[in-house]
């Protein structure tokens, strides 16, 4: 993996170009109405979109890097099934385990904001939007900022394990979630993994794909059957 060419002011720098950007547009009245599911989904629309504008402007434009630097790399297909598929399934099983747990020690734990959106959702349309922003936008905006910017950085100081530790904590911090934050942080390292062994972030992408469409499948499951 090379060394990054940005540095700990432009991860800061990013997180607040994004936070600016979602906040304006929270504000900005683009959404008729009070739709709170379809304002939902323009919030994550907007916040993908400056996930990635930033990124690209600090790294790419101003740092001079290229998007193979930032971990978009193609990868054969042994490590993609390896590491992205299998890895991604057992990343599932490893959070659902803790996630179970969770609720041992928390049974009243208040749903996740995308939980109750999702609970909430009745029209297909509704439904697959949100699915394509749990399952593509997230994992690939996420990726791009958790892993192929902040990890690289964390690396270079720390080495590959505390790194990934470090990076994997400021990735459950982020979700501002007190109680999940311990599973998330957990995910988030594993996610790193990933990316080390892989070299590309197109993997963790992948993986962290399927444990949100893991984690939607169960939520439509349980409505369908009217628990919860």
């Amino acid at each position: 993996m090379e060394q990054p060419r940005w540095g700990f002011i432009d991860i800061i720098a990013v997180y607040l170009g994004i936070m600016i950007i979602a906040t304006a547009a929270a504000v900005v009245p683009l959404v008729a109405g009070s739709d709170t599911i379809r304002l939902f989904i323009y919030l994550f629309g907007v916040q993908f979109i400056a996930t990635v504008l930033c990124v690209y402007l600090d790294a790419v434009v101003f740092r001079k890097s290229n998007w193979s630097e930032l971990g978009l790399r193609l990868v054969s297909g042994r490590d993609f099934i390896h590491y992205g598929l299998k890895g991604g399934v057992l990343l599932v099983i490893l959070i659902s385990f803790m996630g179970y747990g969770l609720k041992y020690f928390q049974p009243d734990l208040d749903m996740q904001d995308i939980e109750q959106i999702m609970r909430s959702a009745t029209h297909l349309p509704d439904i697959i939007a949100l699915v394509f922003a749990g399952t593509v936008l997230a994992p690939v905006s996420e990726e791009l900022f958790y892993r192929g910017m902040i990890y690289p950085v964390f690396r270079k100081h720390l080495g590959p394990a505390w790194g990934a530790i470090l990076a994997g904590v400021i990735f459950g911090l982020a979700h501002f979630d007190l109680w999940r934050g311990l599973p998330l942080a957990v995910g988030g390292a594993i996610l790193c993994y990933m990316y080390e062994k892989s070299g590309s972030i197109l993997v963790p992408m992948v993986a962290h794909g399927l444990w949100n469409g893991t984690m939607f499948a169960i939520i439509l499951l349980s409505n369908s059957l009217g628990i919860g």
